[in-house]
């Protein structure tokens, strides 16, 4: 497996779920940035557009939701693959409108392998 270096902004509320996260992606070879929030998570897209996104549906100051509804709006930033990260088992339910659905939900705790498998799925190798 090999990420080329392939960009994820990673964000959660929780240091320890980021800190975790980050290391199993890190070792596998992909360059993590983090946000605590969605609205740190947006200006960091807007700065800088990752090829990938895991973010935490539950977050204080923007949560998930609202934060891929601002990514929708923003041309540039609305085909970056997407994913929801969340401790409900039944988290498809909690997204609001059909519009918002990601690419994929990851539940919380992360399996090393499952976050892997998930992330190469939507970051295919470049040539």
């Amino acid at each position: 497996m090999t990420s080329g270096g392939r960009s994820i902004l990673l964000a959660d509320d929780q240091p320890n779920s980021r800190r975790l996260i980050g290391y199993i992606l890190n070792k596998a070879g992909y360059t993590v940035a983090e946000a605590a929030n969605g609205l740190e998570a947006l200006e960091y897209c807007e700065k800088s557009p990752p090829d990938l996104i895991l973010c935490d549906i539950m977050m204080p100051s923007m949560n998930g939701m609202q934060f891929r509804e601002k990514l929708l709006q923003r041309e540039k930033l609305r085909n970056i693959p997407f994913i929801f990260l969340t401790a409900r088992a039944q988290a498809h339910e909690m997204v609001e409108s059909e519009h918002l659905v990601p690419q994929a939900y990851i539940t919380k705790p992360v399996e090393p392998n499952t976050i892997l498998q998930v992330v190469e799925r939507y970051l295919k190798p470049t040539s």
